[in-house]
């Protein structure tokens, strides 16, 4: 009854609610290209399963983490390397796409798309595609994500563009920023007020040349000033608009 399923993607679906299961089993039941190996319903379930069978794919609901899904994708992954994970939300929040993605994800998609949209991001993802929700933000900066992307950079290996100009206390935010802490967060981490590193933020964006947090974080693989290690030894100015 198996056709060729060592050549089909290997899925492992991580899904709190029966009915989502359900409907998911039945729609790669005939797949030609994927094969549905496992299904979990709990976050202990999720991580067994997947060092078991070691899938190509895990689809995990956001929601089975009870809201540390980032922790929990990166704990998969360090278990499970040679899976690629593709977050499954029912929450169209730029917050959530930015921490599902520092954490490791390699996509996102949102549980009211249709199911060859779906079909589609797993398929991409499986090839080393990074898959955005389009209607949350676009598919930027992609090559930035990708390992192959290299080409894309000039031999010294960074960005061909001129690196914008940033303060020790603005590259601080911005770090912070990348590992998905909203303005409230970095500002109790600081010791600042949450309108200190607002005001940050918009400088920071301006100069970078972005809107919004998300693509911030999607822009900061051209600039190593955004690495931790470059930020030792460095201190938040005093909080000056109290």
């Amino acid at each position: 009854m198996a056709v060729e399923s060592h050549a089909k993607i290997r899925l492992l679906v991580a899904e709190s609610f029966e009915l989502v299961r359900m409907g998911l089993r039945s729609l790669f039941e005939n797949h030609s290209e994927i094969r549905l190996v496992a299904e979990a319903n709990s976050i202990e379930d999720l991580f067994k399963l997947a060092v078991h069978h070691k899938p190509d794919i895990v689809l995990m609901d956001l929601q089975l983490s009870g809201g540390h899904y980032a922790e929990h994708i990166a704990k998969l992954l360090h278990s499970c390397p040679q899976s690629k994970v593709l977050a499954f939300s029912h929450q169209n929040s730029e917050q959530t796409h930015l921490q599902a993605f520092r954490s490791g994800a390699m996509g996102i998609i949102s549980k009211y798309h249709s199911s060859d949209l779906l079909l589609k991001a797993i398929l991409a993802v499986h090839a080393g595609q990074i898959w955005f929700d389009r209607n949350v933000t676009k598919l930027l900066w992609q090559a930035q994500f990708n390992p192959n992307s290299s080409a894309e950079m000039p031999a010294d290996g960074h960005a061909s563009q001129q690196q914008p100009k940033l303060s020790d206390s603005e590259r601080h935010v911005a770090y912070l920023a990348c590992k998905g802490l909203s303005a409230k967060e970095i500002s109790a981490q600081l010791l600042v007020t949450e309108k200190t590193v607002r005001n940050q933020l918009s400088v920071i964006y301006r100069k970078i040349g972005v809107k919004k947090q998300i693509e911030l974080c999607l822009k900061a693989p051209m600039y190593n000033y955004f690495k931790e290690s470059y930020l030792l030894g460095t201190f938040f100015q005093n909080d000056r608009d109290k």
